[in-house]
């Protein structure tokens, strides 16, 4: 199969598709519900970022003071729906 690259990320993202990920034994959570770009951790309410599209959303996410492209090769996707 395949790699599934950023690029492909970044498609799913815009077509309004949530994308489950692990990072470092984390689950996380990316995608639009609610007419909302919404970002979290599992099992962690307080981690929630909410963007006003994907990019500002990708702007602010943090994944160890760094942006998911610059952490993408660490990124494991766990599912897509």
């Amino acid at each position: 199969m395949e790699q599934y690259n950023y690029e492909e990320f970044l498609k799913d993202l815009s077509m309004g598709r949530e994308i489950h990920f692990i990072y470092k034994d984390e689950e996380y959570y990316i995608g639009s519900g609610t007419g909302h770009f919404m970002f979290w951790r599992f099992y962690d309410s307080a981690s929630e970022i909410i963007g006003e599209d994907i990019e500002d959303l990708l702007i602010k996410v943090k994944l160890d003071e760094k942006e998911i492209k610059e952490v993408w090769d660490l990124i494991e996707i766990n599912s897509i729906f």
